[in-house]
């Protein structure tokens, strides 16, 4: 009988053990874009690899003017948790439309990133931070009015 109750405590125990082992995580869908939070209009061009080739593709991703309030189009993913931009963004340029100033950002291992961002992450290496949200799947990277007056001259 001590025996059975010995078996009984073991196999409860096992059980117990290997069912929750194999708890699963559940995926959530993120959507993120660029958005125009400043008063002026700009031009968005994004390159990216959005198949992950061995040797890096720069497809364009975006290529269209942004008027103040206006967003992009979002690119959507599934993950665990919020990683930014999922495609592997490898080139940004924003210019203000009527002036030569704007931002251009790369991969660090391209080309010096010194025409990118100063006062916040490059959107190539973006964190949660970086980001605005209407609730907790969508996400803009927002291009601001404090953006528009740090802007570089471009060449």
């Amino acid at each position: 009988m001590k025996n059975n109750h010995l078996n009984l405590i073991f196999l409860l125990i096992t059980v117990i053990a290997f069912s929750s082992c194999n708890v699963e995580e559940e995926n959530y869908s993120y959507r993120v874009n660029f958005k125009n939070t400043s008063d002026k209009p700009f031009y968005l061009l994004v390159l990216g690899d959005t198949l992950n080739h061995s040797i890096p593709n720069n497809d364009t991703l975006i290529n269209s003017i942004l008027d103040p309030g206006e967003s992009s189009k979002y690119f959507s993913y599934s993950s665990r948790f919020f990683k930014g931009f999922k495609y592997e963004l490898t080139y940004i340029k924003i210019k203000y439309l009527n002036e030569n100033k704007g931002y251009i950002c790369v991969k660090q291992d391209q080309l010096p990133n010194n025409l990118c961002f100063t006062t916040k992450n490059s959107p190539l290496y973006t964190i949660k931070e970086d980001f605005s949200s209407n609730d907790q799947r969508d996400f803009s990277y927002d291009i601001t009015q404090e953006d528009y007056e740090n802007a570089h001259v471009l060449p």
